[in-house]
């Protein structure tokens, strides 16, 4: 097993229980296929009737304890895009809102009025930061400004190969992330009315 998977399963545990506990607590039955592809892993999420009705995509830094996922399902109105960090990767242990800007294909950092929003986690369990990334509502006028946001994001991040993120307080200093898309666009494709 190469480096780079042994990273994957060692961690995929952990982020399983991320991601799952958001799509379980909505309602969705955790019947599930997986997929890999590119940098990405899928797991799609059934209903009693077999129809698809949540996925979750997410990828690993190489040499870090650090993941960016999308978890979505026909319950929530918006997609869920997350930055887990464990263990070293941990930047607080408090929860926080944080600044965010982001950058893709090398693009100037900007921020399109995203946040993110730490959760801390601290037990003889587990030691992690779950970072919700959103938009916040300034600007956004209705919920259907703020889908609308959402879905153009994810366009732009399944039309690119790269994405730089910069997450910054004014407590805690910055920290940045360079996620891999390469195969984010092809797996999210078929669900992605799922999304929205």
């Amino acid at each position: 097993m190469n480096v780079k998977w042994r990273g994957w399963v060692s961690f995929f545990g952990k982020v399983f229980v991320f991601f799952t506990g958001a799509l379980i607590t909505q309602g969705v039955i955790a019947a599930s296929q997986q997929k890999v592809m590119g940098d990405y892993h899928l797991t799609i999420y059934e209903d009693a009737q077999g129809s698809v009705d949540g996925i979750e995509l997410f990828t690993k830094l190489a040499d870090r304890e650090a993941f960016f996922g999308v978890s979505c399902t026909r319950m929530s109105p918006f997609p869920l895009l997350q930055v887990l960090l464990f263990n070293d990767e941990v930047i607080s242990e408090s929860p926080r809102l944080l600044q965010l800007r982001y950058s893709l294909e090398g693009s100037t950092l900007q921020s399109d009025g995203l946040q993110g929003v730490l959760k801390a986690t601290d037990s003889v369990e587990e030691h992690s930061n779950k970072i919700r990334i959103e938009f916040g509502s300034v600007g956004l006028g209705s919920m259907h400004a703020m889908q609308e946001a959402y879905d153009e994001f994810l366009n732009k991040l399944a039309a690119s190969k790269m994405l730089q993120l910069e997450l910054s307080h004014r407590t805690l200093g910055n920290f940045e992330y360079g996620f891999s898309l390469n195969g984010l666009g092809p797996l999210l494709a078929p669900y992605r009315d799922i999304c929205r």
